[in-house]
């Protein structure tokens, strides 16, 4: 068991690392064009289903709606010549992904921006023709070596690295927007064409989330001048004007994080995870404050969903963490470890090294 020094050296080194991982992660860079595997229909459903959950997760979380997630699979059925599986990533930005299996991922921001009925079901047919080429052209290597792996292994949850997780950041290093999306939007002149069919009522709502989520991104700029003041001011008023948004009520909890008031912080983190329970980047948060306040049976349980969730760096280190002072030192340096060669280079995989070799020492 470690001293109470050992401890309090141990969080102010995980708080200054969780610090640096709120500011942001880095990319992977994919390698050259190879063939599309050969793959049965079936494969690509269990290819595009792992990936798709990754790849939701990587771009914002779920979007809590379950009402627009039904309306879009309901309509895509009238649109599609085949099945459509689409999901829904809380991101502002209007990008599409297509995925194998006949899988979508849409953003909010790209509903959002939808002013018909007629927009939309271009868009879902446009989806449609995406999810139906996908993996049936030359792709990255990276890709069809990830695709591979996905069914040809059983991926341990631990692992940062697990196929289903490159691919689905290779996937969103490619996504339709802008440009690949102008051609299937209706032109602004025709978009409400007298006697079509209005847009659903889960997708007319999303425009009015909008200034929300520009005062959102106003703040995010504050923040990076360090105006930590006006930040939160911003987010505050941003999470007012669009009550009860997970996303907003997540980085208005990591933004009082990072401003070291930890009390406001649990309380937004803790409303963000109650209407998105399903997002690693809230649970991690909120798997810290835990851990910093000693709840270690409480850390463990929520830092060890978000990894389930989605594995990085980060959130291994806080369990691994979370373990240590739980007193499981062999669960510990397994995650240790994993750090190390998940981030061998930087500054997680540094600390994580030095842990093991504290604990070699100790032995």
């Amino acid at each position: 068991m470690l001293t109470r020094i050992q401890i309090k050296t141990l969080a102010l080194i995980s708080f200054a690392i969780f610090l640096t991982w709120l500011g942001g992660c880095g990319g992977l860079t994919p390698p050259g064009p190879a063939a599309a595997p050969q793959l049965s229909a079936e494969q690509h459903v269990r290819a595009g289903a792992a990936a798709a959950e990754k790849l939701v997760q990587i771009l914002g979380g779920p979007y809590h709606d379950k009402r627009l997630a039904a309306d879009l699979n309901r309509l895509a059925a009238r649109q599609a010549s085949r099945p459509l599986v689409i999901a829904v990533a809380d991101r502002s930005a209007a990008e599409l992904y297509a995925l194998p299996g006949e899988r979508i991922v849409m953003t909010r921001g790209l509903l959002a921006g939808l002013r018909s009925r007629a927009e939309l079901d271009s868009l879902l047919r446009y989806a449609a023709q995406l999810a139906g080429n996908a993996y049936r052209a030359r792709l990255p290597r990276g890709m069809v070596e990830a695709a591979g792996q996905v069914l040809s292994t059983t991926n341990p949850v631990f692992d940062p690295d697990a196929p289903e997780i490159r691919l689905a950041r290779l996937v969103a290093r490619e996504p339709c927007a802008q440009d690949c999306l102008a051609p299937v939007l209706v032109d602004p002149a025709r978009a409400g064409t007298p006697g079509s069919p209005p847009l659903p009522e889960s997708v007319r709502r999303l425009a009015g989330l909008q200034p929300g989520f520009e005062l959102l991104a106003s703040a995010r700029e504050y923040e990076q001048r360090e105006d930590q003041g006006k930040a939160i001011a911003t987010y505050l008023q941003a999470a007012a004007i669009t009550p009860d948004e997970p996303y907003l009520l997540g980085a208005l909890g990591l933004a009082y994080l990072r401003a070291g008031q930890l009390q406001p912080a649990r309380l937004h983190l803790q409303k963000a995870v109650e209407l998105q329970p399903d997002y690693y980047r809230t649970l991690m948060g909120l798997g810290y404050l835990s851990l910093q306040q000693g709840k270690y049976q409480q850390a463990n349980e929520l830092l060890a969903e978000s990894v389930r969730l989605l594995a990085v760096a980060e959130n291994l280190f806080l369990l691994a963490e979370a373990r240590e002072n739980s007193g499981d030192a062999a669960g510990a340096t397994a995650l240790y470890r994993l750090v190390v060669e998940a981030d061998r280079y930087g500054k997680l995989g540094r600390s994580a090294a030095e842990r093991l070799a504290q604990t070699a020492g100790a032995q």
